[in-house]
């Protein structure tokens, strides 16, 4: 039910969209209820059967085949019908909308296709066939998308004027667009993968497919055959025919990386750099303006992208959870990429298309296995992709795959961060932070510092509820954690970088020339030497500033993670010995600090008259319990939805704790700036609006949350391999 209800929340987005609402003409309402035209523009009429296709489909699904499925159904239809006439007279308030009677019967006419494809799938589950008969439906799924992709909308002209046009631009001109050839060739290569898993003659359905698609292109309105598009369909076509005689793990292999490939070319292509980009954070903006026909368009592109790519690694064994993140990555950059771009318009569609796809593809296994459960007695399957953190176990192919994934999201961070760089308008302490002017290399070590922090702390939090005496494990973990991370930032950032965090070397000084602590330690500090006080005094006070993320993210996981409880005797002395540390650690890191970096950035009084420190501990809670969340979904249905809601909806909140954390003016060298301005500004003078400073934390910020969970998640993928070599 929970499917049928974020496919309805869906529809009232799209319909409902861009939500300005304004006071309606006077006779609205009679205009709307007397216009009896049963037809309106052809992508106008398209739009609205494809909108309600799934709400058809899983409601027929949730109704079954027991003996009141009927009645279910019948009710179905009825709050279908509903819905779409509900929508549609709110649309009369909606000026950018034309509410018309006629599309709450094209809406009824994808409820009913949906239904049909509902009895096709029930079909296959309920009756006594081979898993792979139910697998393919997924691939056949796929091959749909890519052909209405190529053909939309999907209606045929009788008309020889109108085959003539669409030939011409073979013979005016020769435009060709390598990139859409490309993506053309790598849809024909995925088609023949699919092909060749579902069917015993893939070199006979693929010629059929290739003179379907060219014939549709000569035939379908509005559609024209260009030598773009001829040349990658014989390309792809051809290729195919050898790459058929292929293994069947080596074309899908091949097929994942072409079409890859293909995407990331064809989105930043022509890379013509502009200084103006924004990104849209309104879901499914840039499809819904314009041409319904044109947004079709790319969102079937878009579906037929990453539901290929997910099904691929799928069956190439792939860790799914894994890849999905990694296409998320993916698909994150190549938008930020296009805010750059010239002509190009970025938003947060993309992603939120591949999470959607993912959850889909689960939602679609576990109705599956539940159907065959039903109609055919077997032991039940579990899936170790979809088992807990704790119960999980994976073979050595899944192992590999899992490290694959690891180190393909480190290189592709590593590749990011070296191409952030070298944009213009970047934080100048962001440039000057890497050693070896940006060297990749001291970008990967620095990237593992990041991964370190989430793994870290799930290894502490792990010996934690596994000691007998966990307040004295906490803050030796604690700081053995810290010290790996000053280790690997100090061979991968410079050390003034360091030190205007943590704080300068001053306290030799200080007791040698000051005598702050008296004569005996000034005795024992003359004797040991500055260079050994220097490296004791930066890992106390990196120490102190680095402890409360860890603490915090361990507060979260053990809870969260770990099936061992600790009992009353363990929990009272450890949140006590907690509170004793975070103190110190906040004394020695702000109130004793030797940076005036921290002390002047710092907001001293809130507006509710808490100080700025205690937002910025509230904003380091809410991004430490967000990366715990995320990394805590396991399957991608209910709680994998909750965390990425709670993932957008900590982005506005995150950055009211930040702006009320730090000050709001602080006068330096001169100038008068924010401290968000220091922080994601590209120098002192040149200051950035509001808008675009909101930007850069949200991409900090998701990026924060992303790697510390994807780092829990490698500690207790790490934690299973091993115990399941052992």
């Amino acid at each position: 039910m929970k499917t049928l209800l974020i496919i309805t929340l869906l529809i009232i987005y799209g319909s409902l969209y861009p939500g300005d609402f304004l006071t309606p003409e006077q006779g609205a309402f009679e205009k709307f209820f007397t216009d009896w035209r049963w037809t309106t523009s052809l992508s106008d009429m398209l739009g609205n059967v494809m909108l309600f296709i799934p709400f058809g489909l899983v409601s027929s699904l949730i109704a079954g085949t027991h003996y009141h499925s009927r009645t279910r159904l019948f009710l179905f239809f009825f709050s279908g019908f509903t819905l779409a006439l509900i929508l549609q007279i709110a649309q009369i308030w909606l000026p950018s909308r034309s509410a018309i009677l006629a599309d709450v019967i094209w809406n009824m006419v994808g409820l009913a296709i949906g239904v049909v494809i509902a009895f096709f799938i029930k079909k296959f589950t309920q009756t006594k066939v081979h898993a792979l008969d139910i697998k393919i439906v997924i691939p056949l799924t796929i091959l749909i998308l890519w052909i209405i992709s190529e053909l939309v909308p999907l209606v045929p002209a009788i008309d020889l004027q109108k085959f003539k046009d669409a030939l011409k631009p073979l013979f005016l001109e020769f435009d060709l667009s390598f990139p859409t050839a490309l993506l053309h060739m790598a849809g024909m290569i995925v088609t023949a993968s699919i092909l060749k898993v579902v069917t015993h003659s893939p070199l006979r359905w693929l010629t059929l497919i290739l003179l379907t698609v060219i014939v549709g292109k000569i035939t379908i309105i509005s559609l024209q055959l260009d030598i773009t598009t001829l040349i990658g369909l014989t390309i792809g076509y051809l290729l195919s025919i050898v790459l058929l005689y292929f293994e069947t793990s080596k074309l899908l292999a091949i097929s994942f990386w072409v079409l890859l490939l293909a995407a990331t070319l064809e989105r930043i292509t022509p890379f013509s750099l502009a200084s103006d980009g924004v990104l849209s954070l309104i879901p499914f903006a840039t499809m819904l303006k314009g041409s319904m026909q044109t947004g079709a368009v790319g969102l079937s592109q878009s579906l037929f992208i990453y539901a290929a790519l997910l099904w691929l690694t799928q069956k190439m064994g792939g860790n799914f959870k894994g890849i999905v993140i990694a296409i998320i990555i993916w698909t994150t950059f190549i938008e930020l990429t296009q805010m750059m771009l010239l002509g190009r318009t970025a938003d947060i569609t993309e992603p939120l298309l591949v999470i959607f796809i993912s959850w889909a593809f689960a939602e679609f296994q576990h109705y599956t296995n539940k159907t065959q459960k039903q109609s055919i007695p077997a032991k039940p399957y579990v899936d170790s992709r979809y088992s807990s953190p704790q119960t999980i176990s994976m073979s050595s192919a899944q192992g590999n795959s899992f490290l694959l994934v690891s180190i393909i999201l480190m290189l592709g961070m590593t590749g990011t961060i070296w191409f952030t760089l070298r944009l213009p308008s970047i934080p100048y302490n962001l440039k000057e932070l890497f050693l070896g002017n940006g060297n990749l290399l001291f970008i990967f070590i620095f990237v593992q510092a990041l991964f370190w922090v989430g793994t870290g702390a799930a290894w502490t939090s792990h010996k934690v509820v596994t000691s007998a005496r966990p307040y004295l494990i906490l803050p030796c973990w604690v700081m053995l954690v810290s010290l790996i991370s000053l280790i690997l930032l100090s061979i991968s950032v410079t050390q003034e970088s360091i030190a205007d965090i943590a704080g300068s070397n001053n306290l030799y000084w200080f007791v040698i020339n000051r005598d702050i602590w008296g004569e005996n330690w000034k005795s024992i500090f003359e004797w040991v030497g500055p260079d050994i006080v220097s490296i004791l005094e930066r890992a106390v006070r990196y120490t102190a500033l680095y402890s409360p993320l860890i603490i915090f993210l361990v507060l979260f996981i053990l809870p969260i993670f770990e099936q061992k409880k600790l009992t009353i005797q363990q929990s009272v002395p450890l949140i006590i010995v907690t509170f004793l540390w975070l103190w110190l650690a906040k004394a020695i890191a702000f109130d004793w600090s030797s940076t005036d970096n921290l002390n002047e950035l710092i907001a001293r009084d809130g507006p509710m008259g808490w100080g700025g420190g205690g937002y910025l501990y509230t904003l380091l809670l809410l991004l430490c319990f967000n990366a715990t969340l995320l990394a805590r979904t396991v399957n991608f249905r209910l709680s994998s939805i909750f965390s990425l809601v709670l993932t957008i909806i900590a982005l506005p909140f995150g950055w009211w704790l930040l702006t009320n954390g730090l000050e709001a003016n602080v006068e330096k060298y001169g100038n008068i700036f924010s401290g968000t301005q220091f922080l994601l500004g590209p120098d002192r003078k040149q200051t950035l609006p509001e808008t675009e400073l909101f930007i850069r934390w949200s991409i900090v910020q998701i990026g924060f949350v992303m790697i510390i969970s994807f780092g829990i998640r490698n500690y207790y993928q790490i934690r299973s391999l091993a115990s399941k070599i052992k």
